[in-house]
């Protein structure tokens, strides 16, 4: 073992031995806390409870990104490669946006649906994914709890109505 010192004289030189680390430290390093308990746990609950810890540590517009609008991203985009592979990808986008006609394509089977998720999802999605940004940056400024907040034009209404009015 070599040990590298800056400017003070080594172990070699003064004669003495050099420390030796205590068998927990040794064990610690030698051993990982995974492979002391093996999780017994199937893979599938394993990734289960990955998926559980992952979404209570997401913020709202994550956990909306992630866990609910990946199934229609995924539809949108599955429907929009297999009108690209049939009519091409530039034709396939000017259907999705609403740009083109779907009646004059050549593969009204998968066209169609194509202009009908354009029409109703991507402006949802682009909606939610507007909504969710507006409210966080909302509630990012928001100085006082809403319940607060009631209280306060409660008090403030209470005043206004009795007969002297506010004060």
């Amino acid at each position: 073992m070599h040990f590298v010192t800056f400017g003070a004289p080594s172990f070699a030189e003064e004669g003495v031995a050099p420390p030796r680390a205590s068998k927990r430290i040794v064990q610690m390093a030698t051993h990982a806390p995974h492979q002391l308990k093996p999780d017994k746990r199937s893979w599938l609950k394993r990734r289960r409870h990955r998926i559980d810890e992952n979404k209570a540590h997401a913020g709202k517009f994550e956990h909306w990104l992630k866990y609910r609008s990946w199934k229609w991203i995924s539809i949108v985009f599955i429907l929009y490669l297999i009108a690209g592979v049939g009519i091409g990808f530039i034709d396939a986008w000017e259907i999705l946006v609403g740009r083109e006609s779907a009646k004059d394509a050549p593969l009204p089977g998968v066209t169609w649906p194509l202009s009908i998720l354009g029409w109703l999802l991507v402006p949802a999605f682009i909606g939610g994914v507007a909504g969710y940004i507006v409210t966080s940056q909302i509630e990012s400024r928001r100085v006082r709890p809403m319940k607060v907040l009631l209280e306060d034009l409660a008090e403030r209404a209470e005043e206004a109505n009795k007969p002297g009015g506010p004060t």
